[in-house]
């Protein structure tokens, strides 16, 4: 693993996924500098004698200017409101980039928005997690896949972030906004909302499923404690979320029809499920 090349970084947002991504930047190159935007007092007030930034700033201002690369890791609505903004801020030859969890909306947004001589490179690192700032780990990125958009961008501007995620140890997977929002609105929107849709139907289920509700409910309905701002605001951005249930729809009409078929039916549908979750882990 290589340290990332840009000596300069801005970390927009405190929270799991920027102050995770702070200490990894300051674990792989300590001479990098990290300018972080903030605006909880509480937070601000310790990033820098934790060793997570070497500044920490209440809003977005001029210190941005000094950035090679600043990164927003707010919640994906204040991802879209600070596109324009902070590019202001930025200096000519600059690279903004993003985590948010639904691209396209995210890169159309930055097409018209982001100001020229500053480019945007849009990105998802697809091993976000529950916490705020206390659970920010150094080694978030190491073995993860950060997909990484080409809408738009340039070859420098795409090197400079593909460096910055290969850097900290993840694998970066180059796409379209719309095949990743396409892959996404399978492997995680729709996962959220069957959580949320799963966990309102055991609830109506009565206070004897509640009791013996056990790990496989658990399991299955985790998505669904994820804030609204973090996940909810990503899954309604999905365009392409109904096909995502349609197919699932379709699946599950085939399994309960092979369980009403026969024993024979049930076991040859759920068995290939079973070895279709085996190809996916």
């Amino acid at each position: 693993m290589n340290a990332p090349s840009t000596r300069t970084v801005g970390v927009v947002g405190l929270g799991l996924m920027g102050a995770s991504l702070a200490r990894a930047l300051k674990a792989a190159d300590p001479s990098i500098r990290v300018t972080a935007v903030e605006p909880r007092d509480e937070v601000r007030a310790r990033a820098v004698p934790d060793g997570v930034a070497d500044a920490a700033l209440a809003g977005p201002g001029p210190a941005l200017s000094a950035c090679d690369l600043v990164v927003l890791c707010t919640p994906i609505a204040a991802i879209e409101s600070l596109l324009g903004p902070i590019s202001r801020l930025m200096k000519d030859g600059a690279v903004l980039t993003d985590v948010g969890g639904a691209k396209e909306r995210v890169v159309a947004r930055a097409r018209a928005e982001v100001r020229d001589g500053v480019a945007f490179v849009g990105a998802h690192p697809m091993f976000g997690g529950r916490g705020g700032y206390e659970a920010a780990r150094a080694d978030r990125w190491k073995g993860g896949t950060v997909a990484v958009c080409t809408d738009g961008a340039g070859e420098e501007a795409l090197s400079l972030v593909e460096a910055l995620h290969t850097g900290l140890g993840a694998e970066v997977a180059l796409c379209r906004a719309a095949e990743h929002d396409a892959a996404v609105a399978m492997v995680s929107h729709l996962p959220y909302l069957v959580a949320s849709a799963l966990s309102l139907a055991a609830r109506e289920a009565g206070p004897l499923a509640a009791r013996l509700a056990g790990p496989g409910l658990d399991d299955m309905t985790r998505l669904a404690s994820f804030a609204f701002d973090i996940q909810g605001e990503v899954a309604r951005r999905n365009a392409h979320l109904p096909e995502a249930a349609r197919a699932l729809s379709r699946h599950l009409s085939r399994v309960l029809a092979a369980i009403d078929e026969s024993p024979e039916a049930a076991r040859a549908a759920l068995e290939e499920a079973r070895s279709a979750r085996e190809e996916l882990f």
